[in-house]
């Protein structure tokens, strides 16, 4: 009989004796927590801006001031918790109209009222809370429900001599505040590169801030006060609320490092300027978290939510594991390698759990047990060294201690991780057909009928469980949804994990290659139309899925199994353009190369076309949408045949050989625009022409891609990555053909 029974225990609230010592951004120093009021700890927390999505650097930073109060939570002093959240009226209503937001934008097109957007995004923010198990705060304030309390703290600022009316609008007067700049360090002329707008005619320094800003004409989102219709400036909300809920002064402050300046300086000046004291006794700041080496931005496409792990068939407390690795005052990179390895790492801890509740109580705990209660309290405790935390976990849970002590300190250290092992089930949901298997393989196991007892093993473990033999007993549970994802196809993080194969012996005459970034339908007829024109050829078709969700990886599967010149890499979120066209690169074996689009059809002979033109070794590209430019700045689709500055990536043919000659694509174009210029040009620099001819029997269909994204979008990613072309080429006149070697000026300047 398969053996499923539990014995269930009390968690031993046993925390170490150290109490919490943080780095205080403000002395510089990491010192010793000691509450203003003894036993209770009143903590701000700066939240989120609710026209937006908090992302996952957001999130680690919640998760540290989630951490200190579990900290002090285990150590018994009580936390009242307080985190603002910024809502879209309490902005300028522009940021709304202009702020690139399509989600905002499709809102208020349908109708939709500022504060139903702000009570969307909330919600949502809530939610992915909950999901990484972040404690709720006891408080969480509405900025544009505190109006009032902004305007009584301007009001004690104007008449303790802090504050001066301009025009309607109401400035801190930063040189009146003799300690500002204590926190950032930022003194003197050094405030002037942090002032982050345009020279403001009604200030009496450069380096005064707004406290409350008069209404432009025709703006609905204001509100009266005694210098007329206005609204207030971002820095008072904070100040305002954290007074309101937690008194003049109080314990912790928390935040990112993006905070510290102007926004946390600038409430240190308002509050202690207004109180005339001590606004709070401890600031503590995450650092920034890094997607694959680079900072976070939509412009990049870096940019990850809760739900792009969720999608990914991640848990989304792997990523809250994954931020317990590294310290609060590091930089983190985050990576998908990387949360792979922390849910494995995750279900490891969880299979350890649900195998030490199986086993029979003990009347005593080791003394030993004790002692690793301690020294993880210890090093939790100092700085919230996480990581040595989890460190000195798995050296716990390799050790000689009973399993037993292992599940009570595991379940003691877990008040702090927050990680939710304690609810491991004993008893996964498993059909009788497969409990009956299992109880069958057992009598099997008991007859030394192995090979009969592996078979259906094997048929348990295809149905979708993890089976595990532990001593007498079998224990069975549901896969997690990434181990039966990595069972389906292996998926990779980074162009890095695939060697390259350049350097062999062509196997093909033409390699085809398409980066496929959901838009299934799309993906199908490009390469459709690849198989129908190539099928009396030599070639090989290649897909790099870059990180698609929408079912676009189980079309190419299925398209791979029923053609044996079909390779398909999975990418296990968006690596970028270059990155994924250079996987391709490196793993064609095809004497020519034709990079496509998934916008892009092919109607007709394009080998032959491309096989003539590429015979003559002077040709690098050749395609049928050719650029041309006189300025490097301005790229135009004019060149219908012959020579060209660049051909567009709808299509773009080159020899294989020339690749090891001109080199990968730069992968920091992770957007496509401009990205096939550059490429061109690092033709052009090795000799090469660039030949166009707009014959060539091809259909473009509509680029959702780039169809699907604002202006605002579009400008930003376009902007970047033509920066980057710049900064490399712009110096570059000789290689234009129009140019003809001579210099001119193109505004650009190493």
């Amino acid at each position: 009989m398969v053996n499923f029974t539990i014995i269930r225990r009390d968690i031993r609230r046993l925390g170490g004796t150290s109490l919490l010592r943080l780095y205080n951004t403000l002395t510089k120093q990491v010192e010793e927590i000691q509450p203003i009021e003894p036993g209770k700890v009143r903590m701000y927390t700066c939240g989120p801006t609710v026209y937006r999505d908090a992302h996952i650097g957001n999130l680690r930073t919640y998760m540290m001031a989630d951490w200190i109060r579990r900290s002090l939570l285990a150590q018994g002093v009580d936390v009242y918790h307080v985190k603002n959240i910024t809502d879209v009226g309490h902005m300028r209503q522009e940021l709304v109209e202009t702020g690139g937001d399509k989600m905002i934008l499709a809102a208020l097109a349908e109708g939709k009222t500022i504060g139903e957007i702000a009570e969307y995004y909330a919600d949502k923010f809530y939610r992915d809370e909950l999901r990484v198990n972040i404690l709720p705060a006891q408080v969480f304030p509405w900025a544009t429900q505190h109006i009032p309390e902004m305007i009584e703290i301007v009001e004690k600022l104007l008449a303790a001599g802090f504050a001066y009316e301009s025009g309607g609008n109401v400035y801190y007067d930063v040189p009146n505040f003799s300690g500002y700049g204590k926190l950032s360090r930022n003194f003197g002329g050094d405030l002037l590169e942090g002032v982050r707008v345009e020279a403001d005619p009604l200030k009496r320094d450069p380096r005064d801030f707004t406290l409350w800003k008069a209404a432009e004409p025709g703006r609905d989102v204001k509100w009266e006060s005694p210098w007329g219709d206005g609204f207030p400036g971002w820095h008072i909300e904070c100040s305002a609320m954290a007074s309101k809920y937690l008194g003049e002064r109080f314990d912790i402050h928390t935040g990112g490092v993006d905070n510290i300046f102007p926004h946390h300086e600038d409430e240190i000046a308002q509050s202690e300027g207004a109180f005339g004291d001590v606004h709070v006794n401890y600031w503590v700041h995450g650092q920034h978290l890094l997607a694959d080496g680079a900072k976070m931005a939509k412009s990049s496409g870096n940019v990850f939510l809760i739900d792009d792990l969720v999608d990914r068939g991640f848990d989304p407390l792997s990523f809250r594991y994954l931020c317990l690795t590294v310290r609060y005052r590091h930089r983190m990179n985050f990576t998908f390698g990387s949360l792979r390895a922390s849910e494995r790492a995750l279900t490891c801890w969880r299979d350890r759990i649900w195998e030490w509740k199986g086993l029979p109580r003990l009347d005593e705990l080791p003394p030993e047990t004790e002692e690793w209660r301690q020294r993880f309290w210890d090093t939790a405790n100092d700085d919230l060294n996480l990581p040595g935390a989890v460190s000195l976990t798995w050296n716990m849970i390799r050790s000689d201690l009973p399993g037993q002590a292992k599940l009570d300190l595991m379940r003691d250290f877990d008040r702090l991780f927050g990680l939710d092992l304690d609810k491991v089930p004993a008893d996964y949901e498993v059909p009788e057909a497969v409990l009956t298997s299992l109880e069958q393989r057992s009598a099997l196991r008991e007859q030394a009928e192995y090979p009969t007892a592996d078979t259906l093993r094997s048929e348990v473990l295809s149905q979708g469980y993890v089976v595990a033999d532990i001593g007498p007993t079998t224990r069975i549970r549901p896969k997690t949804a990434l181990e039966q994802q990595a069972e389906r196809w292996p998926a990779v993080s980074s162009s890095r994990e695939i060697g390259s194969l350049l350097e062999e012996e062509p196997r093909y005459d033409y390699s085809f290659i398409l980066n496929a970034y959901n838009y299934v339908e799309d993906v199908r007829r490009c390469v459709t139309s690849m198989l129908e024109f190539s099928r009396d050829r030599s070639a090989e078709i290649i897909v790099v899925d870059n990180g698609s969700t929408d079912g676009t990886a189980e079309f190419l599967e299925g398209f791979q199994e029923e053609h044996d010149n079909v390779r398909v890499f999975h990418c296990d979120h968006v690596i970028g353009d270059a990155a994924g066209k250079n996987i391709g690169l490196k793993q064609s074996l095809g004497r020519y190369i034709i990079i496509m689009d998934a916008s892009t059809e092919i109607v007709g002979d394009l080998l032959t076309p491309v096989t003539e033109e590429l015979s003559d070794g002077t040709v690098g590209i050749f395609g049928p949408y050719g650029l041309s430019t006189d300025d490097m700045r301005h790229f135009h689709e004019e060149v219908e045949k012959g020579d060209a500055d660049a051909i567009q990536a709808y299509c773009m043919a080159f020899e294989r050989g020339a690749v090891q000659k001109v080199g990968l694509m730069n992968e920091g174009f992770r957007f496509y625009r401009n990205l096939d210029i550059d490429y061109s040009f690092q033709f052009k620099e090795q000799g090469y022409r660039i030949l166009a001819d707009s014959t060539l029997p091809l259909v473009r269909h509509e680029h959702r891609q780039w169809e699907e994204l604002d202006d605002n979008q579009r400008e930003e990613m376009s902007r970047k990555n033509f920066g980057r072309f710049l900064r490399r080429w712009g110096n570059r006149p000789d290689l234009l053909i129009t140019a003809g070697g001579r210099a001119f000026d193109t505004g650009f300047h190493h």
